[in-house]
């Protein structure tokens, strides 16, 4: 019989790139703030930060399917 999800290991991948993805849909709005204010080094670390933590849902995705494929879910 599988371990059947959401066990903590389950439980924090999902959360966490809930978590992520909230982060990504707000990301542009802080983008457009850095730009409005003609700040550029903030607009460079809210694009930073954006494309490390879109990586960090590619992987955290990767992590969900590998466990819905193992019937861990």
């Amino acid at each position: 019989m599988t371990e059947l999800c959401l066990n903590d290991n389950c439980y924090n991948s999902v959360h966490q790139i809930t978590k992520t993805l909230e982060f990504l849909s707000h990301a542009d709005r802080y983008i457009e703030d850095a730009r409005n204010a003609n700040d550029t080094e903030a607009e460079k670390v809210w694009n930073a930060i954006k494309a490390d933590r879109q990586k960090h849902a590619e992987m955290l995705k990767g992590l969900v399917v590998a466990d819905v494929k193992n019937n861990k879910f």
